[in-house]
């Protein structure tokens, strides 16, 4: 009777033990799924999606790739799984705090977007079918964005060569929330070769508060006797996208180990509605009415292809470091397109024609004693725009350095990993730019810079393996 009741009690402590793990990850799968996520690698792009890849150097390979030995390599290299052996979890947060200053040189005028903070949640699972196959899973955040300027801060104020504008347009807030789900199955072919192979489903939310002014010459063609704003706003909740990912993992020996991964490129399609909410002049307002229109929309996000490529090297059995580079084809971001499902209503439009980036990243990993492990780690990513010129607010992108440290902490089957990553973003110059809507010619940027970027990002990782 006794041996019963204490078999009884083991099955109970194991149940309610599975029950708040599984309430855990369903927890954790909630947050990603509804979390807001700010852009914080080159581009829009989110590369926090542990504590230890943070800070080991972030970015898109982040110190991961060779190594690729916890549950989140289903986001860096799903090939690394087969180093696992059992079941093991991770869930998490990385928190972001972005500051850019985005001055225009006419008006003298500077904005800042300080005092942001984002959560950017992950959770991970692998587990070992048997000798040779290993299933995993992970959502996380692979691209966002989330700014905000005030009332009137692209409104035309005379600056020369941009006379023949009838109207001025610039953005007043941007979000992209985005959230990505990455079923994989990895295969070991043998004690140095892993492969693997994955399909992600990534879902999203697309907000953009667009602003159109009026200008004189608007004005002054139409026989008005004021100006007029439309603040438009685009809304599309049913943003989608579907992707593969492959992966390579190579154990030579003790002291060497390499990776590989692609991330094949996906177009996140979305379908919305455009509406107007007009302000000024009573009879301007007419007259912009004629041009604008609430009507439905779509548009498509491209999403680059990324391929990330390292190599660990560990002199010691407590003290290992690793090399990585990812190339990211940002080329494929030829523009931002809205089309407005109305004849009066000019789509939105942003020429962008990126080029292609590249990130270098740099950690070391050490563990003076058995239950902790220190961590340190740089990334150098390379700028997208072709030249020191950008020609929109939306992505303040170009070019950063990430400056990373970190702890690990081990208990019995426990695992906590923190990271502390600071972001610093190079300068920004902006130019005049006179471009046409449906046929009607508008400001679409004006001459300022963006300074004083940078973000700290703090991170926090619980795993446990079975």
């Amino acid at each position: 009777m006794n041996v019963s009741l204490r078999v009884m009690r083991r099955v109970s402590c194991a149940a309610r033990s599975q029950a708040r793990i599984v309430a855990a990850a369903l927890l954790s799968f909630g947050l990603v799924a509804g979390s807001v996520s700010l852009a914080n690698a080159e581009g829009f792009a989110i590369t926090e999606w542990s504590a230890r890849g943070m800070a080991l150097g972030g970015g898109a390979a982040g110190g991961m790739v060779a190594r690729a030995d916890d549950p989140s390599a289903v986001a860096y290299n799903p090939a690394g799984i087969t180093q696992i052996p059992g079941t093991a979890m991770q869930l998490g947060m990385a928190v972001s705090a972005l500051n850019f200053d985005v001055s225009r040189k006419y008006i003298g005028e500077t904005v800042s977007t300080s005092n942001q903070v984002w959560p950017i949640p992950h959770f991970y699972v692998t587990h070992q079918l048997n000798d040779n196959w290993w299933f995993g899973l992970g959502t996380f955040t692979r691209y966002g964005l989330g700014s905000q300027f005030p009332d009137n801060w692209t409104k035309y104020s005379g600056e020369p060569g941009l006379q023949g504008a009838l109207l001025s347009s610039g953005i007043k807030s941007v979000t992209l929330l985005s959230s990505t789900i990455n079923p994989t199955i990895a295969y070991k072919i043998n004690d140095m070769f892993s492969v693997s192979a994955g399909v992600s489903y990534t879902w999203g939310y697309l907000s953009l508060n667009e602003q159109y002014s009026t200008t004189p010459t608007f004005s002054y063609i139409n026989n008005l006797p004021g100006s007029a704003q439309a603040d438009t706003r685009i809304h599309a909740e049913r943003g989608y996208a579907f992707g593969y990912n492959f992966g390579l993992h190579a154990r030579f020996n003790d002291q060497w180990s390499a990776g590989l991964t692609y991330r094949a490129s996906e177009d996140m399609t979305f379908k919305g509605q455009t509406r107007f909410r007009f302000s000024g002049d009573k009879t301007s307002i007419a007259a912009l009415k004629q041009y604008m229109e609430t009507c439905n929309a779509d548009g498509k996000l491209s999403i680059p292809d990324v391929i990330t490529l390292g190599v660990m090297y560990k002199p010691l059995p407590n003290l290992s470091f690793e090399g990585d580079v990812a190339y990211t084809v940002w080329s494929r971001y030829r523009n931002l397109t809205i089309n407005m499902h109305s004849d009066r209503t000019p789509q939105f439009f942003e020429q962008k024609n990126w080029r292609d980036t590249w990130a270098f990243t740099f950690g070391v990993e050490y563990a003076p004693i058995d239950w902790l492990t220190l961590r340190a780690g740089f990334t150098y990513e390379t700028s997208p725009l072709k030249d020191s010129n950008c020609y929109d607010y939306l992505v303040p992108s170009n070019g950063r350095n990430y400056y990373t440290l970190g702890a690990g902490f081990k208990y019995e089957n426990w695992t906590l990993d923190l990271a502390y990553m600071y972001i610093d973003v190079r300068d920004i110059n902006y130019r005049d730019r006179l471009g046409s809507q449906g046929g009607i010619p508008m400001v679409s940027t004006y001459e300022g810079r963006a300074h004083n970027s940078y973000a700290h990002n703090f991170g926090i990782t619980l795993g446990y393996r079975f």
